[in-house]
């Protein structure tokens, strides 16, 4: 089953779904886009555009408009996750005029400076984080992570430097993505009452301004929501600008700047795991409790099934056992009959497969030296006794068998007569080989005491 990461954008009575399927070498794109009066009928047409139903597999992501979140950028001289989360509300606390019991707070992996680290923090009020979640009333539609505008679109635009233009219906929030970060934003709120002209005044003005804060000029420009209108899109294109599509190696140049921000925070969700920059306000007590939880019959059946297979193989292999062990049993009594026969005699038996193997053997070997087969001993003696003349005077001493060769050792008359015994038994075709190992005159010189090697041949005995 293919991976789903669905974005969700909410603005007034329109709602805006990006589903991306994560498939073998490409990313399948699903843009759709409801209009709504209640959020429970909100609810009913994301649940219709998302197919009816969530797996486990499925991340949903949504996010906050930017006008909710109370930005602060502070150092700290350590850059652990557990001591910044308890340093936060101490220096938040110090710099907002608010109560923070009333609001969450999340923050970005902190980045190294020269002496310290940077974090990004944001507050926003739960009453936001409520009114949002009334748009998810299902368990199995809560979306796994709410994030908050622009900061939601930064897994995507960080890997360029450029300035995002980012127009809704009821704000207009200008930011500075530089250095992998969102480096400033400005917001105008209450657009409604504003014409093109004044939007895009803005816009000229905040661009000028975030651009001289770094000492840069001509950034180029992300241009993205459902404020941006015609002619405002014309206004823009004629300053010469560089204007980017964002994300343009997976959408190409097709989705709609209304569409954008749903197709990003879709593509944010799938890239953010691997950069970890996001924000999420899905936290204490609004978690999402456990996306098990939603899944918990299922679960259950499964594991009830999952028991009994494993019950199921348990017997099985219970019954194979036994039926193993009975042949095994009727195989020994089969091997004792057996050994019984072959060796009444014998009434000790220890191990039947072993004691009937050292039998074999003991046969074997006798049948090696009575000939009754190869080049038995009795047909190497017999060989000696034909091929040595009756005339040439000889005493062997030492006759050593194996089934490769024969060593002779003795004594004869001079060491004429060894060469002659030599030269009969290489005529004898029970050899390939004989040679000579030693001949030497005896103590009493009356003798040649002699060593002979006898090599059989490959074939049979003739």
């Amino acid at each position: 089953m293919s991976k789903r990461f669905i974005g969700i954008d909410l603005e007034g009575t329109d709602v805006r779904v990006a589903i991306l399927t994560a498939a073998p070498g490409k990313i399948d794109v699903e843009l759709d886009k409801r209009t709504h009066e209640t959020p429970e009928s909100a609810a009913g047409a994301i649940k219709e555009m998302l197919g009816g139903k969530i797996t486990l597999r499925d991340r949903l992501v949504t996010a906050l408009p930017c006008r909710v979140g109370l930005f602060r950028r502070l150092r700290f001289p350590f850059r652990e996750k557990n001591k910044i989360e308890a340093a936060l509300p101490l220096e938040l606390k110090s710099q907002l005029p608010i109560s923070l019991e009333e609001h969450v707070i999340s923050f970005l992996p902190p980045r190294a400076r020269a002496d310290d680290y940077e974090v990004d923090a944001v507050v926003v009020n739960k009453r936001e984080v409520e009114e949002l979640l009334t748009y998810f009333p299902d368990p199995e539609q809560n979306p796994h992570r709410i994030d908050l505008f622009p900061f939601a679109l930064l897994p995507v635009l960080s890997d360029q430097d450029g300035i995002l233009v980012y127009c809704r219906r009821l704000e207009v929030v200008v930011a500075l993505v530089y250095d992998g970060a969102i480096r400033d934003y400005r917001l105008l709120p209450g657009t409604s009452e504003l014409n093109e002209e004044e939007i895009f005044d803005f816009i000229a003005n905040q661009v000028s301004q975030l651009e001289n804060a770094i000492g840069y000029e001509d950034l180029p420009l992300w241009i993205i929501g459902a404020g941006v209108t015609e002619e405002l899109l014309v206004m823009l294109y004629q300053t010469d600008r560089t204007i980017l599509a964002p994300a343009e190696d997976v959408f190409g140049v097709e989705v709609s700047c209304e569409m954008a921000p749903a197709a990003l925070l879709a593509l944010a969700e799938m890239r953010g795991v691997k950069k970890s920059i996001q924000l999420n306000f899905r936290q204490g007590e609004f978690s999402a409790r456990g996306q098990l939880e939603i899944f918990r019959t299922k679960l259950i059946a499964v594991a009830l099934l999952l028991i009994l297979v494993v019950a199921g193989g348990a017997l099985t292999m219970h019954l194979g056992y036994l039926q193993k062990n009975r042949e095994e049993s009727r195989l020994k009594q089969q091997m004792t009959g057996v050994f019984r026969q072959v060796m009444p005699a014998n009434t000790t038996i220890v191990d039947v497969p072993l004691q009937l193997e050292s039998q074999l053997t003991d046969l074997q070997k006798q049948i090696q030296l009575f000939g009754l087969g190869g080049h038995s001993a009795a047909a190497v003696l017999q060989g000696l006794s034909r091929s040595i003349d009756r005339d040439i005077r000889v005493d062997f001493q030492e006759f050593n068998y194996s089934n490769e060769e024969v060593r002779l050792a003795g004594n004869a008359d001079s060491f004429e007569s060894v060469d002659q015994i030599a030269e009969k038994l290489k005529v004898n075709r029970l050899f390939s080989q004989v040679g000579i190992i030693a001949a030497k005159l005896a103590t009493d010189n009356s003798q040649v005491d002699f060593e002979l090697q006898l090599k059989f041949n490959g074939g049979q005995e003739q």
